[in-house]
């Protein structure tokens, strides 16, 4: 089951897209970037950012002073409740703390065996292990990124192929590559990257 977030950071409402069968679930201020696009399912946070509690819908609150993030909860909650496929929008722009929080908690949870994608305004992230193939438009920009270290990264079909290289968190040798003509072959066989497409 595919649950559907949205955070507090840029949103860009053109390329919000929610099916009917979808979960979705407003984090803390992402609830006043929908609350009138589409049906809340939960608000999760603590409404700090918010300032208020939505009315006439599920929450969740927590208090302000905890561990976690609203947006690490409010994945924990959907993982609980059996979803997994992670849409994600507003978790990139703005604060870059936050941003880098959001990152990280992709990064947790796509461990735990979830597809998460995080979708911005000028790109989207997802967070790769195994094979993935690109599909896009001749000359459209791609990096990949480590979070610690990946091994055994493959990209065929891109301006600057890699054929068994080891990325890792100190040297970012897989920034701004291009597809040559609209579709690329990307495979990571040991550890994670952060695949990032610029629209």
């Amino acid at each position: 089951m595919k649950c559907v977030f949205v955070g507090n950071g840029e949103f860009c409402s053109e390329q919000f897209c929610v099916a009917e069968q979808d979960f979705v679930i407003a984090v803390d201020g992402g609830y006043a970037h929908i609350k009138d696009l589409c049906r809340v399912d939960l608000a999760v946070g603590d409404f700090d950012s918010l300032g208020y509690i939505p009315e006439g819908i599920a929450t969740l609150r927590h208090d302000p002073i905890k561990d976690y993030t609203d947006m690490y909860l409010a994945f924990d909650e959907a993982r609980k409740r059996g979803c997994d496929e992670f849409e994600v929008y507003g978790a990139l722009g703005g604060r870059l703390d936050h941003t880098l929080a959001n990152l990280q908690c992709a990064y947790e949870f796509a461990k735990k065996g979830l597809k998460v994608t995080l979708i911005g305004k000028d790109c989207t992230a997802q967070v790769l292990m195994g094979k993935r193939t690109i599909c896009g438009r001749k000359g459209q920009t791609f990096s990949l990124f480590a979070f610690d270290t990946a091994r055994g990264v493959y990209i065929k079909n891109g301006k600057y192929p890699l054929s068994d290289a080891t990325l890792t968190n100190t040297f970012p040798i897989g920034v701004s590559n291009e597809l040559l003509d609209g579709e690329c072959d990307i495979e990571v066989k040991e550890g994670y990257i952060l695949l990032i497409i610029n629209v």
